[in-house]
């Protein structure tokens, strides 16, 4: 019988990192292409949202398909509203920075589809739109408000989705716990790209208001992925040597590889009466 889907995480408004105030000035060039910069990964992130046709087509239940859909529906409805941020702020979107195009590649092999897209890649995204565009952009610039009404449905939104990969990933977990090695190889092997998507900021922006608080922002994001492994149960609670990092990240890095083997096959056509509550007998 289908089981009905997980409650999306409660909305909070609140931020994880406190910026303290500070803000980007959208009449500034420097500030400008900052922040354009930001919203066109953010408008490439949800361009992604085709993928949700594949994950569709390899739910491995009634109550993923039904996820899916929705989530197609909603990643599509972001774009829009990205895009309509964009004109507000008579932006010119670019290109999608290669990091994000790496974190936002769809994997067909579920058990690495749920971890890295959906709980670390989306995690992370909410944290970008929670923590920085809702603190930074500025309150005094009258074209800001309506920006941060479509951001606030944008993120609650994305916290079901994220709220789908824990409870997938938890799932995964308890039906294959050698992933445990793997998972945590990987999430160490993502957080190291992250310093080379912020790598053009670190220099010219010395004394920023906000992107001198750019690194405390990136340890605050690092962390919060290590206490969701921890949580979840795959990242463990001291952290380990080097020699034994480099070989989760070995263990890791193998298991994505076979996953870029991986191909998506249809389920539902051949569970569904078992997932109706029908004895699954023609």
């Amino acid at each position: 019988m289908t089981t009905p889907a997980p409650s999306p995480a409660p909305q909070n408004d609140a931020p994880g990192y406190d910026f303290g105030g500070a803000a980007f000035d959208l009449n500034v060039p420097q500030d400008r292409e900052i922040v354009c910069f930001i919203l066109s990964q953010a408008l490439y992130g949800e361009a992604t949202a085709v993928y949700c046709g594949r994950s569709l087509f390899a739910a491995r239940s009634l109550r993923a398909a039904q996820f899916y859909v929705r989530q197609a529906k909603q990643e599509l409805s972001h774009l829009q509203l990205f895009a309509e941020i964009f004109r507000t702020l008579e932006m010119q979107p670019s290109p999608a920075h290669w990091v994000v195009r790496l974190l936002s590649t769809h994997n067909a092999y579920y058990p690495l589809k749920v971890l890295m897209e959906h709980a670390v890649g989306e995690g992370l995204v909410l944290d970008i739109f929670k923590d920085v565009l809702l603190q930074t952009l500025p309150d005094s610039d009258p074209r800001v408000l309506g920006i941060k009404k479509k951001l606030r449905v944008i993120c609650r939104e994305e916290e079901e989705h994220v709220a789908w990969g824990e409870d997938q990933t938890a799932l995964m977990l308890k039906e294959k716990p050698w992933l445990r090695w793997p998972y945590y190889g990987l999430v160490e092997l993502q957080l190291l790209s992250l310093p080379w998507l912020v790598r053009r900021f670190r220099r010219g922006y010395v004394g920023h208001p906000v992107l001198s608080q750019l690194e405390a922002f990136l340890n605050h994001a690092r962390e919060g992925i290590y206490k969701k492994g921890r949580r979840l149960g795959f990242v463990p609670e001291r952290r380990p040597t080097l020699p034994t990092r480099l070989l989760a990240m070995g263990a890791g890095l193998l298991l994505y590889v076979r996953s870029r083997f991986a191909r998506s096959s249809s389920k539902l056509e051949k569970i569904y009466l078992a997932e109706l509550g029908f004895s699954g007998r023609a």
